[in-house]
Formats: C-alpha cells, structure tokens, sequence
C-alpha cells in the first residue's frame, strides 16, 4: 500500500509539473488530494501528507474559496488524528480566510473549533469566547441544531467552572432550541444530556425536588433513544442520591438495591455501578445505624472493584464515602487510607470538590500540626475557589457583554463605511483618472530606464561568464602544460638517468652495486611520485567517478579507523557531474557528521550507505545497527543540527527514524 501511495503521489507530481499553466489541471488534482486524503484504507501520516499538498496546491492556485475549503479538509483530519496544537494553528488561519470570504458557515464552524481547541487546553475562558462568537454566528444563519448544541458545550464549561447560575441558564436556552427541531437519535440525546445538566446543577445548588424532575424527564426521553440502558441507569442512580439527600431512604434503597443486583452494569459503566453501591450502603446506615457490618462489607465490595478495574471516577465516588464512615467508627487508619488515596485521585483529576473534602477529613484524621496543616489547605483552597468562581463570572458575562458591544461597534462602523464610500467614489473617479494621466508618462519613463538596466545587468553577467570560462581555460591549460612537461621533461631525464645507472652494475664490485641499486630505487620512487603528480594535475576534481571515488575513500577510512564493517552502495544513473560544488560539499559533510555521531554515540557494528535516484530527487540512505535514541531529544539537542542546516541550504530535507536497541535509519532527500 505504501508502494501505491508513493507511486500516486509520482504521478500526481509529473501531471501538474507537466501542465502546470492550466488551472482546470490543478483544481482537478486538488480535488483528488482530498479525497484520497480520505481513503481510510491509507496510514494517518500518509492522509494528512496528502491533505497538506492539497493545500499546498491550493495557495498556489490562489483561490481562496479552493484554499479554504482544502485547509478545512486538513483541519479535519488533524483533529481527526487528535494533532491539537496543529488543529489549533489551521482553524486560527482558517478564521481569518473565512472572514475574508465572508463565509458564515465558516467562520460559525471554525469559531466552534477553536472553542473546542481551547477546551482541550483547559483554557475555559478562550474556549467560551469562541463557543460564545458561534452561538451569534449559528442565530443569524437560523442553525438551530448547530446552535443549541454549542450552547450546551458553553453551559457544561460553565458548571465545571462552577457557575451553577450561568450554566442554567445556557442549558435552559439550549434546551428550548432543540425542542423546535424533530425527534432524532442526536436531537433526543442531546436532549437527554441537557437535562441530567440541569439536574446535575440542581444537586450542586441542593435543590433536590428540581433535580428529581429533570432526571424524570431525562428518564422519558431516554426511553426514545437506541441502546439506552446507561441513559436509564444513569438518570435513575441520580434520583436515588437526591432522594437520600431529602431523607426519602427506603425510596433511595429500592432504587440501589435494582441497580446493584444487576451484575452487568458493571461493564456498562464501573464508575455507576460503583456509586450506587456506596450509596446502598449510605441508605442502610440510615435506615438503621446498626448496619454498619453490612454497610462496611457493601463499601468494600464496591471499592474492589474499582480497584480491580483500575477505574479513578469510581474510587472518586466512594473512597470519601468509605472514609466517613470509617471516621464516624473511629477507625482513624481506614479513614486515613482511603483518604489519601482519594485525595490522591482528586488532584489527578482536577475534582476540586473531592480534594476539599478529602483535605477536610484529613484533619480530622491526623492529629496536632498535621491536622492544622491539612485544615489550614483546606480553608485556603476554598477562598481561593471562592475568589476563582467569582472571577470566572464575571469572566463569562464580560465576554458575551464585549462581544456584543463589538459587533454593535462592528456594524456602526459598517454604516459608516458605506456612506463614506458613497461620498468618496465620485472624487475617486476623477481623481483617478488624473492620476492615470500624470504617472503613466512617469512609469514609461521608469520602465524603459528599468528595460536598459536589465539589458546591461544581462550583458555584465554574460561578460562575467566569459571571464570565467577563460580564467577556467587558462587554468586547464596551465595544469596541461605542467603535466606535460614533468611527464616529457623531468621523467624523461629521470628515466635516462636510471638507465645509465643500470649500466654502471656491470662493474661487479659489491660496494658499488649496493649504492648504485640504492640510487637506483631513490629514482624509480621519484618516478612513480611525479606520474602520480602528472595523474592529479590532468584530472577533473568534480568528475562523477572523482567525487564517487572521495565519498568511498571517507567511508572506508572513517570505518576502518572507527572498526566499523559496511557496505556502500551507488546508482550509476546519477550524473554527479551536473551536480553544483556546493550541493556535493554538503553530502559530504553530512555523511562525515553522520558517521562521527554513529562511532560517538551509537555502538554499531555494521553500517549501510547508498545514494538512490527517484523521481529527480537523491535519496541518501545511512542505516547502522546501533543502539538507536529518542529522536525527539536527540532534536531539541545539538547532534542533528548541522544536518538540519545544510539540508535547508540546499532546499532538502531529512527524516530520522531509531528504534532503542534496535538502530537508526536518517533519509536525506536531495533535490537535483
């Protein structure tokens, strides 16, 4: 599949390298970018690879609506794929294009993305500012679903921020929304979410009667919905804890009992189950305060479970509840147990409410200045909550009151515009024309003196080519020269000389033949070294087999000198000697870095060069059997900067692969 997606992109490449002037062409290949970008059957990598050409494609086109809807496409997948800071680096782009455009739809869906963005970066305030912008952009399109919808995300960021009064009211709003729309599977749950909010809310301001109404109609529309049991579940537990709460116990305990009996809601949902459980337990306390061994044995039942399933929420529910109680029995080191591996969970998971009150049974636990200690947290978390809330209120209705004022502002400035260009166009009209008349003379002027400057830049360059070819004719001609002479010259004189020697071996004394052979072999050395000098001279240092030659000469010396065994592979279809100095300089340096680093740092024992040529790129490939590293450390570091930098300067790139204990494969793509 790989293979495939390598080959379309090829061809994809060639068609708009080959028509690149016709519009008609690039469209359609934008078009098919993103719909193969949606190709399930493709890796993550390879969509959002296709996509980003797509949008690449689309800028150089130049149309914006072509350009947006492509970055949206990529948008979607980088959510898709879970890529937040990219998902929130496009749709701040995808904003601005959009009001550009002056495409509602877009802007009403990008302001909800970048209100999703920022909920992911528990950034509540940013995200109800753009949540807040959609719900404006979703009412003046009529989107009812869109906006009901958005208005319930708003209302949930505002009770997890605690403003109970806030979030009632959005989800009261939205709930009044969606009831105008048509009974659907997503109408009538979001419906059903609206509701178990607002009674959620309920409970929190302990308005319990409220509570049980808004779970009795949640229970109702449940019924509409498919597959439906944790809906059911889950309304009917919240009836049971706010019947408790209003002293209603058997009520309660008839409502938990059904729900703990059934063995299956522990797959349904454990964090569920496990709070009827406690809250089983809390009934039959009340009920009878003598059941406090049936009480202890249901909280330890429920607890085992959640520790067996290794779920946090369901501890959340029921290790303070067990810590209470244990409290209330004097059980000092079961209460502390299960508070601090509660208190624990809590700050996990951000639940303020629990670490209060785990902080709170703290210091009823631990005596003399722990104790303090704990209750003095305690206090100081609460005001400082106190503080937040009020802060985050005051927050939320200073957003939606500058925002409205903007766009009163906005549509202000609206009215103004249009009657200052109403008065402005007649003046524009003539003042344009003279314009015309006074500059055109001017701009003939400045482009004849442009026109002559080209032809004499041009006829300067050519002049300094010229040079250049002498200088570089001169240069092989002298070097020809010298060849020549220390060949025909110099060599010739030594060789006669060499001769002459031999003929002096005929006197047969030992003495004399011993220092005539030495002399003799002095000059065959200073023959072999002045053809070497004469083979250097004559010869083209860029040449493809030169080049070739030099790159395995590195090789085979950094290797032997680190004790490293290789193998070094070539295409031959590559012309090195088209090739600029400057591109092979940097392949140079990069497999000299590259193999220093693999002898500093890696342990290998075997490593595989080779020099590819595809689709009029060089894939330079170095492979070892190391000990591999953590490619992103190994980036914010120093080892791969040089590389990093020369690839850039030769419009490459670089990709990094390593696996610890396994090895490390770096691809250089070098464009020819």
């Amino acid at each position: 599949m790989k293979n495939c997606f390598f080959v379309m992109l090829s061809f994809i490449s060639v068609c708009l390298s080959a028509q690149s002037k016709e519009p008609q062409v690039q469209l359609d290949s934008i078009l098919n970018l993103r719909k193969l970008s949606n190709d399930r059957e493709l890796s993550p990598d390879e969509r959002i690879t296709l996509a980003n050409l797509a949008v690449q494609q689309s800028k150089e086109l130049a149309i914006d609506t072509t350009l947006l809807k492509s970055s949206w496409n990529l948008s979607r997948l980088y959510l898709y794929f879970d890529l937040n800071d990219e998902f929130g680096k496009i749709n701040k782009s995808n904003l601005i294009l959009a009001k550009k455009l002056q495409d509602t739809t877009y802007i009403a869906y990008t302001y909800q993305n970048l209100g999703y963005y920022y909920k992911t970066q528990t950034q509540n305030d940013s995200a109800y500012y753009y949540y807040y912008n959609a719900v404006k952009v979703y009412d003046r399109m009529g989107d009812i679903r869109n906006r009901a919808e958005t208005l319930f995300t708003m209302a949930n960021i505002q009770e997890t921020e605690r403003d109970y009064i806030g979030s009632e009211k959005n989800a009261i709003s939205a709930l009044k929304l969606i009831r105008e729309l048509k009974a659907s599977q997503r109408n009538l749950e979001t419906t059903y979410h609206l509701l178990n909010l607002l009674a959620v809310i309920s409970v929190k301001l302990e308005n319990y009667d409220q509570a049980i109404n808004y779970q009795t109609q949640a229970l109702k529309v449940s019924e509409d919905i498919k597959e439906n049991l944790w809906y059911l579940v889950n309304s009917r537990n919240n009836i049971g804890y706010s019947l408790l709460q209003k002293g209603k116990y058997n009520e309660a305990l008839n409502i938990f009992n059904e729900i703990s009996k059934n063995k299956a809601f522990i797959e349904l949902d454990p964090s569920i189950y496990v709070i009827a459980k406690g809250n089983e337990a809390l009934a039959k306390l009340k009920l009878n305060p003598n059941n406090k061994e049936e009480a202890e044995q249901i909280f330890k039942e429920a607890y085992k479970i959640t520790d067996s399933l290794n779920d946090p929420y369901g501890l959340l529910g029921i290790g303070n509840d067990m810590a209470e109680f244990y409290l209330e029995n004097n059980n000092k080191e079961s209460a502390e147990f299960y508070t601090k591996k509660t208190l624990d969970v809590a700050r996990e998971l951000n639940s303020t409410e629990e670490i209060l009150r785990s902080l709170k049974l703290l210091s009823f636990t631990e005596e003399g200045e722990k104790g303090k200690a704990y209750l003095y947290e305690h206090i100081k978390l609460n005001d400082s909550l106190l503080n937040n809330e009020r802060a985050i209120r005051d927050k939320f209705a200073r957003i939606e009151y500058e925002t409205d004022i903007l766009e009163e502002e906005k549509e202000q400035l609206s009215k103004e515009r249009q009657l200052f260009l109403i008065i402005s166009v007649g003046l524009l009209i003539s003042l344009t024309l003279l314009y015309f008349v006074i500059t055109q003379r001017a701009k003939n002027r400045k482009l004849e003196f442009i026109q002559k400057q080209q032809e004499a830049n041009e006829e300067i360059y050519n002049l300094m080519l010229a040079q250049q070819d002498k200088i570089e004719e001169g240069r092989t001609h002298e070097k020809k020269r010298i060849s020549e002479e220390l060949h025909d010259g110099i060599l010739g004189k030594l060789f006669g000389t060499r001769l002459s020697l031999d003929s002096l071996n005929l006197v047969q004394t030992e003495e004399a033949a011993k220092s005539r052979s030495q002399y003799i072999e002095q000059l065959k050395t200073i023959e072999t070294e002045i053809r070497k000098i004469s083979h250097d001279l004559n010869s083209d240092f860029v040449a493809d087999s030169r080049f070739i030659d030099i790159i395995k000469a590195l090789v085979e010396t950094q290797t032997t000198a680190y004790n490293i065994s290789y193998k070094f592979t070539n295409d031959d279809s590559i012309d090195w000697e088209e090739m600029p100095n400057k591109t092979k300089i940097h392949i140079y340096r990069m497999l000299q870095e590259t193999m220093q680093n693999i002898y500093k740092h890696a342990n290998a024992s075997l490593v595989k060069i080779s020099f590819q040529l595809k689709n009029n790129v060089i894939l330079c490939t170095i492979e070892d059997d190391g000990s591999g590293f953590n490619v992103n450390k190994a980036r914010k570091g120093i080892g791969l900067k040089n590389i990093d930098s020369r690839i850039r300067d030769i419009g490459g790139k670089v990709e990094v692969y390593s696996k610890i204990d396994v090895g490390t494969i770096i691809k250089i793509f070098i464009p020819v």
